[in-house]
């Protein structure tokens, strides 16, 4: 009888041990369902990024952490991307990451998905609330005023620019030029000529800065907050037979192919870095959530920063332009998931 009672107490105390401490690990033994809901590919950025993700899901499923997951793209509509967000509610997901086509639209979807246990990780474009597990990103704010300082700097604090922002209406390009501004506002002898959306694009930046060409003779900078971008006005500005200025830039690789093509020009850039492993780190922090550790409101990830004399350690003349420099991506996995080698 008393043997009984005694099996009876541990399989109780055990019960109450597996409700506390890790319950849902056991009842998921199976792995995690992961939504990724990213709102577009338009720029080789957002294709590297997602590639992370796919890596490093495809690693996790190796090991039995993830048992399917499923990637969605909104092609850059609100409406949609709250279309696939449900989507995948119903769809029975664990954790949802999401770079959102705009903070606030998509704060409502992402808190229903809370709501209903999900653990929601939004980062890159970062959702407008409070009530999601995590955010992961770098401060958008800060890369702004690095190059407007450099630049600010370069031109002794007075002369003409031009500006290269990105998709409207994101938090990223909105955060990016607050940035700049609150620097630029600091030196009223910088006139800014003109500022043009061009999506962190490379066509999308030459044909922009091909327009500020033929509309002023005398610019005597660029800020772009995109690398793609930066490498197409330095492209306009040679077909224009235009001598280069001081343009700020990001990690991608033609931008900084160009950079050290025309170094011993005399050209010079400054490129702080948005690591498209972000999306790999919001889906670790992810996994860590689901298995019941304590996570962070909040990751801010570091910002790299490559000047003149570190441009040598990240340019990849190997590569093609498209690739962006501050990756996790091994070089098998760059040839798997980038370049389907």
């Amino acid at each position: 009888m008393f043997k009984k009672f005694s099996i009876s107490l541990v399989i109780l105390a055990l019960f109450f041990s597996l409700t506390l401490f890790g319950y849902a690990s056991v009842v998921k033994a199976e792995g995690y369902k992961i939504g990724f809901s990213n709102y577009s590919v338009t720029n080789s950025w957002r294709v590297q990024m997602e590639a992370e993700f796919k890596a490093k899901a495809e690693e996790l499923k190796d090991k039995g952490v993830i048992s399917e997951y499923y990637m969605t793209n909104a092609n850059g509509e609100i409406s949609k991307q709250i279309s696939d967000v449900n989507d995948l509610i119903t769809k029975g997901v664990d954790a949802l990451l999401i770079t959102a086509a705009s903070p606030k639209a998509l704060a409502p979807v992402c808190e229903k998905a809370e709501q209903q246990g999900i653990k929601v990780i939004s980062f890159d474009n970062i959702v407008s609330s409070d009530k999601l597990t995590s955010k992961v990103g770098i401060n958008e704010v800060e890369f702004g005023r690095i190059g407007a300082k450099w630049l600010a700097d370069k031109l002794d604090g007075k002369g003409n620019i031009i500006v290269l922002n990105g998709v409207a209406g994101t938090s990223v390009n909105a955060d990016r030029w607050e940035g700049a501004k609150e620097i630029f506002d600091k030196f009223p002898q910088i006139n800014i000529l003109g500022k043009a959306n061009a999506a962190w694009d490379y066509a999308q930046g030459k044909t922009a800065t091909e327009n500020f060409l033929s509309a002023y003779s005398d610019i005597d900078g660029v800020w772009s907050q995109g690398g793609a971008m930066t490498e197409g006005a330095i492209d306009a500005f040679n077909a224009a037979g235009r001598e280069l200025v001081p343009m700020t830039g990001e990690g991608n690789n033609g931008m900084l192919k160009a950079w050290k093509k025309y170094s011993d020009e005399g050209f010079t850039s400054i490129a702080p870095a948005s690591p498209t492993y972000q999306s790999s780190r919001a889906l670790e922090v992810a996994i860590n959530a689901l298995n019941g550790e304590e996570v962070k409101a909040q990751y801010e990830l570091e910002i790299p920063i490559i000047l003149d004399n570190t441009l040598q350690d990240y340019v990849r003349p190997e590569l093609p332009d498209s690739f962006w420099c501050v990756t996790n991506l091994s070089n098998e996995q760059i040839q798997k998931y980038l370049y389907n080698n």
